[in-house]
């Protein structure tokens, strides 16, 4: 008796996990996507390829080197140069190494300038090891010419910065010897 009623309860198991395939075959939409032809509509959230934005306003790239990110990244594929000081402060060389990068969002926690963002962009396969490693070039929105702006708005703000210190210099030494001369005047 009881063969009779573990067969029937595996035959009922077996028509319920056929009612399951049919309906799923016959009585729902189809998800699938045909990847190539049809692309699918991520998060705005999505953590997918890194960029640094250009500021149109400020004519350079909101990065200022400050190496807080690359602080902030568990398995260290961040590096860069910094170029300029001060608030004339940005990077002429910024890499990310893919390949190790483990998508975490830390590096985008800890940018104070908000300097580095997650596309959703999501197309990260290759055979090729270096397209893993992503300089300022490919980082940048813009590419090498926000690269190159940046780089000119920064060397241009430097140099009146110096212009500036050298000019309030020579008007103090002015300044100092025309007091000197009304000393020697007044003796």
């Amino acid at each position: 008796m009881r063969l009779i009623v573990s067969f029937a309860q595996g035959f009922v198991s077996i028509l319920k996990g056929m009612a399951i395939t049919f309906l799923n075959l016959v009585g729902r939409r189809k998800i699938t996507l045909q990847y190539p032809y049809q692309r699918p509509n991520v998060s705005p959230r999505w953590r997918g390829i890194f960029y640094l934005p250009y500021n149109d306003e400020a004519g350079r790239i909101n990065c200022v080197g400050c190496t807080l990110c690359a602080q902030a990244c568990p398995t260290g594929v961040i590096t860069m140069t910094k170029m300029g000081a001060g608030k004339h402060a940005s990077v002429n060389a910024f890499t990310m190494d893919l390949g190790r990068c483990m998508f975490c969002n830390l590096c985008i926690e800890a940018c104070p300038f908000d300097a580095i963002h997650m596309s959703t962009r999501f197309e990260l396969a290759s055979v090729d090891r270096g397209v893993s490693l992503l300089t300022i070039d490919k980082l940048a929105q813009g590419g090498a010419d926000a690269v190159e702006r940046t780089k000119r708005t920064i060397e241009a703000a430097l140099e009146q910065e110096a212009a500036a210190k050298a000019a309030a210099a020579a008007a103090k030494a002015q300044a100092a010897a025309g007091a000197q001369a009304a000393e020697g005047a007044d003796a």
